[in-house]
């Protein structure tokens, strides 16, 4: 399984050609595309950790 990337600090990381906002639950990135490559390099994207899954998951629940 590929590993999730989130964004850096609740940021915000629009993407480009009107695609929606990177999401803060985190998705895996593509790292043959520049910019989702860049956006790690810079630190903008982050590595997700148990914690961080886990707490973005639930902030979603209608439970």
């Amino acid at each position: 399984m590929a590993d999730l990337y989130v964004p850096r600090d609740g940021m915000r990381i629009p993407m480009p050609y009107r695609q929606p906002d990177w999401p803060q639950a985190g998705r895996a990135v593509n790292f043959a595309n520049p910019y989702e490559s860049r956006l790690v390099k810079d630190g903008d994207l982050v590595k997700a950790t148990v914690k961080t899954a886990k707490a973005s998951t639930s902030k979603g629940s209608t439970e």
